[in-house]
C-alpha cells in the first residue's frame, strides 16, 4: 500500500495520513526513526514511529493505531513517559475508537475524520515556538452515549 511513490504505506490509515499530508504539502518520513522503550528492569522494546514529520527541533510522531490492543497502547505509554517533550506523539484511529484510548498514551489524537486537521496543525505550528497546547477527549468509557435529539 503506499501514499505517494517511494512511500511504502502498511495500513489503510497510514496511506490516507499520507495522501492528506502529500495534498498539503507538509514533508513526512516514514519509519526513519528508532527508539527503545525501556518496558522494566533491563528489558526494553523497539519503537518505530509509522510517519515522522519534522518543524524544527519539533517532531511529530503520527502513529495510526486500528485496534485498542492493549500492548500497543502499553508501549506507547512508556514511551511518552521516557521520552523528549519537543516530541508530539500523535495517534490517528477511527472515529469510534477515540474514547476507547487512554489519554496518557498520546499527545493528540484524531479520528479518521480529523486528518486533515491533524496536518493542518502540524504545518502551521511554528518551529520555532512553543508546542500549542491539545485539549484531550474526554472517555466515554462506562457511560452510555448521549442520543437525545
Amino acid at each position: 500500500m503506499t501514499g505517494r511513490v517511494g512511500h511504502g504505506c502498511r495500513t489503510k490509515l497510514e496511506a490516507a495520513v499520507c495522501l492528506e499530508m502529500d495534498r498539503q504539502g507538509l514533508p513526512h518520513e516514514h519509519r526513519s526513526l528508532r527508539f527503545r522503550v525501556h518496558d522494566g528492569p533491563g528489558g526494553s522494546t523497539k519503537y518505530e514511529p509509522a510517519i515522522v514529520a519534522r518543524r524544527g527541533p519539533i517532531l511529530f510522531l503520527v502513529e495510526p493505531i486500528a485496534s485498542t490492543r492493549s500492548d500497543a497502547i502499553r508501549r506507547l505509554t512508556r514511551f511518552l513517559e521516557q521520552h523528549s517533550p519537543e516530541i508530539v506523539l500523535v495517534l490517528v484511529t477511527t472515529d469510534a475508537a477515540i474514547d476507547e484510548i487512554p489519554p496518557e498514551s498520546y499527545d493528540e489524537i484524531y479520528g479518521t475524520s480529523g486528518v486533515g486537521r491533524l496536518t493542518s496543525r502540524i504545518r502551521e505550528q511554528d518551529p520555532e515556538g512553543i508546542v500549542q497546547p491539545f485539549q484531550k477527549p474526554q472517555r466515554r468509557v462506562g457511560r452510555p452515549r448521549d442520543t437525545a435529539k
